[in-house]
């Protein structure tokens, strides 16, 4: 089924609606009549300015200093309460959040595992302001922090987390999958059907399990760079496929991986 043409037929609607104006933030949030989906635009413009902010910086100062870090925040505050995108720029945001809909209906603890991972670490007030993106998925949200005050930690780093969502239990929700049918026009054996991907094989890379091996590649994706991400993953690849590096199936796998969304050359 071909999901994008349904992204673009809403699209089109989209920009009908802002042919004379910027899309600003009161916009995104009733862009469509599909909660999650909104939700997941604006988490796609934060993450895009946090990546940015990290980007951009400079040896020469401290960072992590809590001058710089109450400023930062304050600036993200006033730039939310001032969004505006030219309808030219919102598709390729829209199809990324609309793509981004789909993985979460599909493996809502994969999705939500590696939208973790992006934060190095956690405390209780980065996990509640993350649990705003999701409309469906809060309670998971709130388990993750009852578990962080059970072991009386203050903040945790994005590692321990995503092994805090492994212990968890995420079905998935059909008030979701409804919403995500109509959006996408599709039935909903349609909707949850995932081509097979050769690529698995990849376990066998690894002397680790099949969720450990997620979390490791969903950090390696979380990387600055290609380089870092490939740095990242040789140095848990089991020995004895080190040593085949040139093999087609192992060229094959940095391939796939080089090719996922939040990696650059």
């Amino acid at each position: 089924m071909d999901f994008n043409s349904s992204t673009q037929r809403h699209l089109k609607e989209i920009n009908k609606k802002f042919e004379s104006r910027n899309v600003n933030g009161k916009d995104i949030l009733e862009i469509t009549t599909y909660q999650q989906l909104n939700l997941f635009i604006l988490k796609n413009l934060y993450d895009k300015w946090v990546y940015n902010f990290n980007s951009n910086k400079i040896k020469y100062f401290n960072y992590e200093s809590k001058d710089v870090i109450q400023t930062s925040k304050k600036l993200m505050n006033i730039l939310s309460n001032n969004i505006s995108i030219d309808i030219n720029d919102f598709g390729s945001l829209f199809q990324e959040s609309s793509n981004d809909l789909l993985e979460l209906v599909r493996n809502p603890k994969k999705y939500i595992k590696e939208d973790l991972i992006v934060e190095e670490w956690y405390d209780e007030e980065k996990i509640n302001k993350r649990s705003k993106y999701y409309y469906y998925h809060k309670k998971l949200f709130d388990m993750l922090i009852h578990e962080m005050k059970t072991k009386n930690e203050v903040s945790v780093k994005s590692r321990e987390i995503v092994r805090y969502v492994d212990t968890i239990t995420v079905d998935n929700n059909e008030e979701l999958i409804n919403d995500a049918c109509n959006f996408f026009d599709c039935s909903r054996n349609q909707l949850l059907e995932v081509e097979e991907n050769d690529s698995e094989d990849y376990y066998k890379f690894f002397s680790m399990s099949k969720g450990d091996v997620d979390n490791l590649l969903s950090e390696a994706i979380s990387k600055k760079n290609f380089e870092e991400s490939m740095n990242h993953i040789l140095n848990n690849i089991n020995k004895s496929y080190l040593n085949k590096f040139s093999s087609n199936d192992l060229r094959e796998f940095f391939h796939k991986i080089k090719e996922k969304g939040s990696l650059s050359s």
